[in-house]
């Protein structure tokens, strides 16, 4: 059974932050730095289905390639199905650990710091007996989120999956 069918794990978001632009052209020198077009920042060039190399992923028992999944439009997603862990990847340009973490929704939320950003090992309290944990970290003005959920209940540490595929992951990101 796919990961998408056993659980699916509400995580709220709200709309896509979107880079602003000038339309100023050849007049860079003459003009305020506000009125420069401004390059794409943050997490809207980030593909969810793009966090890891077929590779990477392989190796860790995923079957690529990922499935998108937009069933949030704020935090678009990639899904993978395997085995032990099927694995699940998500951006939201508007949320933020400390954010996700004043919701109550949470059955655990574990504070941490990933490589000098703010982090958290989350379990939602709808999938407290679904063998299911994201990592979230603060990337590029919003959060990446990465879930990990055992196919087969064999013990495996699904936190300790999702963290250390957001190890992976986190330095890539935009900070």
């Amino acid at each position: 059974m796919s990961l998408r069918a056993r659980a699916a794990v509400p995580v709220l978001g709200v709309c896509v932050l979107l880079a602003s632009s000038g339309c100023a052209l050849n007049s860079e020198a003459d003009e305020p730095d506000q009125a420069r077009p401004r390059p794409a920042t943050g997490l809207s060039p980030v593909d969810p289905c793009a966090l890891l190399t077929a590779d990477e992923l392989t190796e860790r028992g995923a079957w690529v390639p990922g499935h998108p999944n937009n069933g949030i439009t704020s935090e678009p997603g990639c899904d993978f199905d395997g085995d032990p862990f099927g694995y699940s990847f998500f951006k939201n340009q508007r949320m933020s650990v400390a954010k996700y973490g004043a919701q109550d929704n949470w059955a655990k939320f574990d504070r941490r710091e990933l490589q000098g950003r703010p982090a958290a090992n989350t379990i939602d309290a709808s999938a407290t007996k679904s063998r299911i944990c994201s990592t979230m970290f603060d990337a590029g003005g919003g959060v990446i989120i990465v879930t990990a959920g055992e196919l087969n209940d064999e013990g495996r540490d699904e936190c300790a999956e999702s963290w250390r595929l957001a190890e992976l992951i986190a330095p890539r990101m935009p900070h």
